[in-house]
């Protein structure tokens, strides 16, 4: 049987990420799935295995050319996060 941690404790731990990212930036790694074997949220709580592994995106996110150029902005920030100028 395997053993689950918190998210944030095994980032920290051995087979985590350095540096290890901030608690919001793990969460959302956990919601895309780029964990193997993948997070799971248990109460308000992220827990993963404890020899998981970070995978990363295996693909491309894909926005509708359809969308308004406003909505389309919203939607490629949102997925590749703001950049500050």
């Amino acid at each position: 049987m395997t053993r689950h941690v918190l998210l944030w404790d095994w980032a920290k731990g051995p087979n985590g990420i350095n540096p290890t990212p901030s608690k919001t930036t793990l969460s959302r790694m956990a919601k895309t799935k780029q964990f193997h074997p993948p997070a799971l949220k248990m109460g308000s709580r992220w827990v993963i295995d404890e020899n998981a592994r970070f995978i990363g995106l295996k693909t491309e996110a894909r926005i509708s050319p359809n969308l308004p150029d406003e909505v389309r902005h919203l939607v490629e920030r949102t997925v590749n996060g703001s950049k500050t100028a």
